[in-house]
This record gives C-alpha cells, structure tokens and sequence, in this order.
C-alpha cells in the first residue's frame, strides 16, 4: 500500500503562526541573496549551489537556482519567526550523466528530493520515508514550484 502526504501529530506551520502564502516565498527571489543559515554553517544551499557552473543546459541551470531561491526564502521567513532549523542538514546536489540535476535532502526517517529536467515539464520532486513515519512514498511534477516547496518544507520542520 502506498502511503501519500499525510498529516501529523506534530504541530504545522500554521499552528506555530508560520503561516504564509506561496505569494511570500516569490517575492523579491530573484534579489534574494544567500542567507540561508543553519547548522552553524552560513548557508547549507551553498553546497547545492556549488554545482550551478557544471550544469551545461541553461534552462536547467535556470530550474536549479529558481528552486534554491524559493528554498532560502522559505527557510529564511522561518528563520525571522524564529523556528529552530539547526537540525536540517545541507541540500545535497548532483548533475546526472543526461544533464538533469538531482537535489536531495536526507533525513534519518526521511528524504526529499527534487529531480531537474531540461524540459520543466519532466522536473518533480518526491518524498519517502520510513516505517516510523508511516512508509510515505509521494511525488509528483515540479509545475507549482512555490506552494511544493512550502509544503515540503513544512513536512521537514513537521518531522525533525
């Protein structure tokens, strides 16, 4: 049996006050700098950022950093209501032999990952977990990149 998103027992965005709309996430990304801080390094996406210049395609490359700047924005309206974020590790990336880029987050009960296509319509994303969490296995395409991100995002702080 396949498991999808699912709501928890721990407390959501919402119920923190986190709320926002995909609306704040997209705004001013492309001014957003790189001030995504956790684990006591001054930003985690750097490590994902460090592939951007092996990407060859352009619209790939594009994907790649649109993705990254919601990620920050994200992280970084959590950051200001002062959510503790130290537990999540860096964002992991990886140009594949076909020029698509795989960018992954690994949990110890959890991953998240986000697979970019040089046709934006083959990009998606997907989340597994393991029995402790209810063997969730979800994806799906990359299409509303904003309010994707968001919810995995809140799936993150939900479970660590």
């Amino acid at each position: 049996m396949t498991n999808f998103l699912q709501e928890t027992d721990s407390q959501s965005w919402s119920e923190r006050g986190l709320s926002f709309s995909s609306s704040d996430a997209t705004s001013d990304i492309e001014g957003q700098s790189d001030t995504f801080r956790l684990r006591g390094e001054s930003n985690p996406v750097k490590q994902a950022r460090k592939i951007i210049p092996q990407i060859e395609n352009a619209d790939v490359a594009k994907q790649v950093k649109r993705l990254l700047s919601f990620i920050d924005k994200i992280v970084n309206i959590a950051e200001q209501k002062e959510v503790d974020l130290s537990h999540i590790p860096s964002l992991h990336a990886h140009v594949e032999e076909d020029g698509s880029v795989l960018l992954e987050w690994v949990f110890p009960d959890f991953r998240i990952g986000f697979n970019i296509e040089s046709d934006p319509d083959y990009s998606g994303w997907h989340l597994v977990s393991n029995k402790k969490l209810g063997d969730i296995t979800a994806s799906g395409q990359l299409a509303n990149i904003a309010e994707i991100t968001i919810l995995l995002v809140d799936f993150i702080l939900s479970n660590i």
